[in-house]
């Protein structure tokens, strides 16, 4: 037991709530020091397992496992509509925003994802989804048209939809690297100046980005 915790009353200990408290006090016992020297059997038999967690508190004990660190390993959003819909325009549109915002947060965190799903759910609840992993990107243009291409292989009941939502996991610390093939400095700026411009004014600041982007709607 640490020595300044001795002299205090053992209401400082939080598993003690007031009928604990009033039972040991009628026992003599007022102060965490008095509590410690207490045999842990004879607290575990007065209060059963209570007990001895209350002993090994006055004892500075704590057996809790420690809780490795662990990175965020997907991030993800999803909207409900007010009415359910089959406006598959519309619903491309949100998809798009939706993943400018958190693209826009895995920039952020210089993260890349390796994977991107696609959930719907119908007016019925019906729910599915489709995944696919991809090589490591946080680019908007690039992970909103595997969106796409997998909402439109999963959308196929044409049935009114409910909820629409995108995931990306696998995610991996690091930076965007140019792709020699499709990727341009040019591009590369374009991301990181709408990117400052999020940053400063909110994440809502510049919309639908995508459409800037060789190859995008809008």
């Amino acid at each position: 037991m640490k020595p300044f915790l001795g002299p205090l009353s053992i209401r400082k200990i939080p598993m003690i709530g007031l009928k604990t408290f009033q039972r040991l006090r009628s026992m003599g016992v007022v102060d965490i020091h008095t509590l410690s020297m207490i045999p842990p059997e004879m607290m575990e038999k007065l209060m059963g397992k209570n007990g001895l967690g209350i002993w090994k508190k006055a004892n500075g004990i704590d057996l809790t496992p420690v809780k490795p660190y662990s990175e965020q390993k997907s991030i993800s959003t999803e909207t409900t509509f007010e009415q359910d819909t089959i406006d598959v325009v519309r619903m491309r549109e949100i998809l798009s925003s939706m993943i400018e915002k958190i693209a826009f947060q895995m920039r952020k965190q210089e993260k890349l994802t390796g994977c991107v799903t696609i959930k719907i759910r119908y007016s019925n609840f019906d729910t599915h989804t489709l995944q696919r992993t991809i090589p490591y990107t946080s680019f908007d243009h690039v992970l909103t048209e595997i969106a796409l291409e997998l909402f439109g292989r999963l959308y196929q009941r044409r049935m009114l939809i409910r909820l629409i939502g995108v995931r990306f996991s696998h995610l991996v610390r690091g930076v965007q690297q140019l792709d020699l093939f499709e990727d341009t400095p040019e591009m590369v700026n374009l991301y990181q100046a709408l990117d400052n411009i999020r940053q400063r004014y909110g994440a809502n600041a510049v919309r639908r980005a995508v459409s800037l982007m060789p190859g995008g709607g809008g």
